[in-house]
């Protein structure tokens, strides 16, 4: 059938005026351009540009965003930061694809089918500051203790952190959410008698409670293995004396919380695989002061893999893979399609008789 199509095809062509076959061929040619350019842009390195969610001004999440936005933008990629509230909110907006990336805590339940995972990032360490006179959790019972966030995710993971303990919010102590920039300019006798709050050491709220309220930080015991609903907690570690000599005089037990950074479908496997070569650059760990480990990157957070993170876990791969082996033989029937094409077109602009399918 396909050789009877191809001898009605050249029966065709063959009984064309002269002029008629070099439009013919001027019109091959021309679709052979589009398509060889667009085959070659495809291969060629581009500049894209990536929304990401960032967080109070002093948080964590922003510091994060800041610091990812200057790597990127070494490697071509441009990082737009956009204003961000609680998680829920972040997560349905990066569902719609109105943002393309944002840092989430662990612990967020619902129906997100267009979120994809594009890293783990280290835990955050938890800190429950206190004022002077407080020694351990079971004291913090009728008082007034702010949760550390604007009734997001990570108030409701110190809420269930706390509930573990045995304290109980609106039964054993009045919780607040105030935004981590009014906790700093509140004077003092206005704060809460305890904070809790979630980020990487050093804190810049835990530092400034510290070093200018006189707060101190107190344990939060957690248990080797954590229950299943806590899933996303682990026991951990604050280090001695990272706010000062005695602040915490000797390490003391808290609570790692996974942050994962959550990225829409609709991003780019290419600008994902650019985002993550600044995620773990060198460059980002001295930014940083901590070392990000790349073979902790699909470490489960309930969402599927996002392309670009698979791309990036098979950098390694040798060169002669199936995969490398697929696209050389790709490129290598397109340059035989383009050589046959141009012959083709070459004998019609010659006014030659063509053989099609021969």
């Amino acid at each position: 059938m396909a050789q009877e199509l191809a001898d009605i095809a050249n029966q065709l062509i063959n009984r064309l005026p002269h002029q008629r076959r070099r439009l013919l061929a001027a019109g091959l040619l021309a679709a052979l351009a589009a398509a060889s350019l667009a085959f070659l842009l495809d291969t060629l390195p581009r500049r894209a540009t990536l929304r990401i969610a960032g967080g109070e001004v002093v948080s964590n999440r922003q510091f994060l965003a800041r610091m990812l936005q200057e790597e990127a933008a070494v490697r071509d990629l441009t990082l737009e930061i956009l204003p961000a509230r609680d998680a829920e909110q972040t997560l349905e907006r990066l569902n719609r694809s109105e943002i393309d990336l944002a840092f989430v805590q662990g612990g967020l339940t619902g129906h997100y089918p267009h979120v994809r995972q594009l890293s783990a990032m280290p835990p955050e360490l938890v800190h429950v500051l206190v004022r002077p006179g407080i020694a351990q959790l079971a004291e913090l019972k009728g008082k007034r203790v702010d949760l550390g966030g604007q009734s997001g995710q990570s108030s409701d993971n110190a809420r269930q952190l706390l509930d573990f303990a045995g304290l109980r919010a609106d039964r054993d102590y009045l919780a607040s959410d105030l935004p981590q920039e009014t906790l700093m300019a509140l004077p003092a006798d206005k704060l809460p008698d305890a904070v809790v709050n979630a980020s990487y050491p050093p804190s810049m709220l835990a530092d400034f409670l510290i070093r200018q309220r006189d707060y101190r930080l107190i344990a939060l015991p957690f248990p080797a293995t954590p229950p299943s609903r806590l899933d996303w907690a682990a026991a951990a570690d604050i280090p001695a004396s990272l706010y000062g000599p005695d602040a915490p005089a000797q390490s003391l037990r808290s609570v790692g919380t996974s942050l994962h950074l959550l990225a829409s479908d609709q991003v780019d496997a290419r600008a994902g695989y650019q985002l993550l070569q600044a995620l773990y650059s060198p460059s980002m760990a001295a930014r940083l002061q901590m070392r990000l480990d790349e073979t902790q990157l699909t470490r489960p957070s309930g969402f599927p893999l996002a392309n670009g993170a698979q791309s990036f876990l098979e950098r390694n791969k040798p060169l002669i893979s199936r995969e490398n082996f697929d696209k050389a033989k790709s490129l290598g029937g397109f340059l035989v399609s383009l050589l046959s094409a141009l012959l083709v077109a070459r004998r019609w602009f010659r006014g030659e008789p063509v053989q099609l399918g021969k």
